[in-house]
């Protein structure tokens, strides 16, 4: 089976590290025909510097917050003005304070809720027009086993992975009739620079990575790249019968 998304046009948010990067590659490789890369980061990531410039120019990155309107704003223009349409939004930003509830304060919440949940209301906002003039689109949040069940430390994170589940069941019913599809996929611990940022807020960082992976029976964590490679399946044209979805990428662990 081969997968292409050629004549497609993707958004990832979070694309300068971890998923969003691993993501943003691997839809470059199935012969997307652009993509814009949004992310905090000042810089852009060297690997994508061949896809900006040249004969194989497919990709436009934005920097900015995506917790605020003008970003979006920004990244939807230029999704438009240099590929002319929005067939895939991928909502990849996420941040994570690991404590339990009452010991966050109201900057914590307020991070954690615009980031992870705002964000992907401002950019719904502003994408979802596009895709029912176009009669179709794919929207994927990426969401966490921490929305499914309840795990220690995790305050308002969990809180807003709940959200962001609830929020894809929502837009998918509110949108199918237009060819619009939104799914979440739920991913379990993943190798990525989030994941040491946060072991580093604990009293023994490598104790909570090892207990990471034990916690998942196939007794490891997951890699981006394949999380990205997921996300292109999810993204091409042999998966348009999922939409409402919550799809657990997580090696097991809700299985539990």
């Amino acid at each position: 089976m081969e997968i292409n998304l050629i004549n497609k046009v993707a958004i990832v948010t979070g694309a300068a590290s971890g998923v969003g990067l691993a993501t943003t590659l691997c839809l470059l490789e199935s012969g997307i025909t652009g993509v814009v890369a949004v992310d905090l980061a000042a810089n852009m990531p060297g690997e994508f510097a061949s896809f900006v410039d040249g004969p194989n120019a497919r990709l436009v990155y934005v920097q900015g917050d995506v917790a605020t309107d003008d970003t979006v704003s920004r990244f939807v223009s230029a999704a438009l003005e240099r590929f002319g349409q929005i067939d895939i939004l991928i909502n990849n930003a996420g941040v994570n304070i690991v404590k339990p509830i009452h010991a966050h304060s109201d900057q914590d919440w307020d991070w954690i809720m615009n980031t992870n949940v705002k964000a992907i209301f401002l950019a719904a906002r502003k994408v979802i027009p596009v895709m029912l003039k176009q009669h179709r689109g794919l929207i994927l949040n990426i969401g966490s086993i921490s929305g499914l069940v309840g795990l220690k430390n995790q305050g308002a994170y969990a809180a807003s992975k709940g959200a962001v589940h609830q929020m894809t069941r929502q837009m998918a019913i509110e949108y199918a009739a237009n060819g619009i599809r939104v799914n979440t996929l739920a991913l379990g611990t993943v190798d990525t620079p989030v994941v040491y940022s946060s072991a580093k807020q604990t009293n023994d960082p490598e104790a909570f990575i090892d207990g990471l992976r034990s916690q998942h029976p196939l007794g490891r964590i997951a890699t981006a790249d394949e999380v990205g490679k997921f996300i292109v399946f999810l993204s091409s044209d042999h998966a348009t019968f999922f939409t409402g979805a919550t799809l657990s990428l997580d090696g097991g662990f809700t299985a539990q």
